[in-house]
This record gives C-alpha cells, structure tokens and sequence, in this order.
C-alpha cells in the first residue's frame, strides 16, 4: 500500500471462487472507475492516464486483471474451454467487486478487447453503469461470420502451441467465436451515456480498417446519448498517442453523472489539468505495440 499524491494507492489479490484476481486501486471518493483492457494484457497499461484523472475526478480508480493475466492467477480447477470464457471472467469480476465493495454505481473505461467485458458488464447491470469511454473498443458489428470462421480456422490450428506458450491466452483466443455469438444477444444498454473512441490508423488492410471505422460509427449512431470522435493521427492504444483526448472523454462523461456543484468543481480541476497538458513534451515512441 503506498500514497500517490492525494490518493492512496492499493494492490491486493482477491480469492474469487479458488483463483485470485489482482487489483489495483487509486482509492478515491464517490462513484468508482473501472477500466477494461485489452488482449493480452492487464490494468498496468492504463498507468499513463491514472494519475491526471485521478488528480481531476477525485474518484477511486479500479484496474485489475483478468483471469491468467498480469499478477492474477489463471483458474486451474477445469480445463474445459468453455469454463473460461467470458461469462467465467465476468463473475471473477462481479465476485472480486463485490468483496471490496465496488459492486453499487460505476463507470466503464475499455480499450480494445476490453470493450466485450465492458459491454457485457453493463448489459448485466444497465442500472449500476452510468456512463462510459470506449477506447477503440471491440463492437460485435466488425466480427462478421465469415472473418470469426477464418480466425476461429486459424486459432484452432495453432491451438497446441499457444497452449504451450501462454494457457490464459489459448483459453481466449479458442473461445472468439462464443463471445461473439453472446454479444450479439447482448447489446450495449441504449440507456447508458458513452463516448466512443476510433483511431484514425489501426488496420493495414484498408478493407478491414474501413468496417473497423463503420462500425464504431454505427454504434455511436444508435442512440442520442452517444458521441463518436475520430482520434486523428492515433493509433490503436489511443491514450500512448494521445492521452489528453482519452482524459478529456473520462473527465468530461463522469462530471456528467453528478449534480451541477460536483460537476463545476472537477471542471475547475480540469482547466488547470488542461492548461499543464498543453504544455508537455510529447512522449517518445513505444518500444513495441500492445
């Protein structure tokens, strides 16, 4: 346990049914902020954008890893696949939430792969989620039949050795096909306020980049209380090409769920954040994709 400027900082592992979730927690006030991410990787890759909102929000800021990933432990007790796919790991999540107390009122930040565990959650609990930021985010609309079939051919193929390399990700990887067709009876709730997040450069191939576009601007489409925003010059992992975008989203989407004296005052925080950002050195290129 450690403290980070104004906010206590706290890694703890939660038993959620014989395995062990791992959370990190900037412990705030008020309705929590939780984030989702993506493929292969854990909460650590939002750590570039925890301090400034924690700093602007006030709120508590949850990041944790799901089952196998990060420093959370991979659920040994049944090998079947069809024990780990999504629903295993949203009841990790629910489980895990609930014993530290953050199961009541939230807000969803996902990115990438995260964006199917966010959108389940909030179809799960449409009345407890009160907004979200969707970063890049995976929509069931880009998964046509025909590219999950190709893929589904592909994972299969090369099933052994992923098993052998990385048992978290082999368990992902051969269960694509399920999330999907869960998704597609689970919608994102309508009544639920998001903004949502494109890059401008994410796939090589111009078709597959081309319904990537398409169908965060079909989502954003589908209902009024949506903004859709084009991260121009950005890449997949937004927030490293352009973390003052991501944070204005959050920033401004949480101030949204409170009354009008909460909201004035984290918009007071927000212009001198805002000011400081202008002002950074832009960050050195990454070593290597996520």
């Amino acid at each position: 346990m450690a403290s980070t400027g104004k906010c206590q900082s706290i890694d703890t592992s939660v038993d959620v049914g014989g395995y062990r979730l791992h959370f990190h927690i900037l412990k705030g006030q008020g309705m929590p902020i939780l984030f989702e991410a993506g493929s292969g990787d854990d909460g650590s890759m939002f750590e570039i954008i925890l301090k400034p909102i924690a700093d602007i929000t006030h709120a508590t800021l949850i990041t944790y890893g799901r089952s196998g990933f990060g420093k959370s432990e991979l659920d040994t007790s049944n090998q079947d696949l069809n024990k780990h796919g999504i629903i295993h790991g949203m009841e990790g999540l629910e489980t895990g939430l609930k014993k530290l107390g953050y199961n009541g009122n939230i807000m969803l930040i996902a990115a990438s792969f995260g964006g199917f565990y966010a959108t389940l959650y909030a179809a799960r609990h449409p009345a407890t989620v009160k907004a979200a930021v969707l970063i890049d985010a995976n929509h069931v609309c880009w998964f046509t039949d025909a590219w999950v079939e190709d893929q589904m051919k592909e994972r299969i193929r090369d099933s052994a050795i992923t098993k052998n390399k990385d048992l978290a990700m082999y368990y992902q990887s051969l269960n694509l096909q399920n999330i999907v067709e869960l998704l597609k009876k689970k919608p994102f709730p309508a009544t639920i306020p998001v903004i949502d997040l494109v890059s401008e450069n994410n796939f090589p191939d111009s078709v597959m980049a081309a319904r990537w576009r398409s169908c965060h601007r079909q989502f954003a489409a589908a209902q009024p209380n949506r903004q859709g925003i084009t991260a121009y010059g950005c890449g997949h992992v937004i927030f490293r090409d352009n973390p003052s975008l991501v944070i204005n989203a959050i920033v401004k989407e949480y101030a949204g769920t409170l009354n009008k004296e909460q909201g004035y005052e984290i918009m007071k925080r927000f212009l001198s954040y805002s000011l400081e950002a202008a002002n950074k050195k832009p960050l050195p290129p990454p070593t290597a994709p996520h």
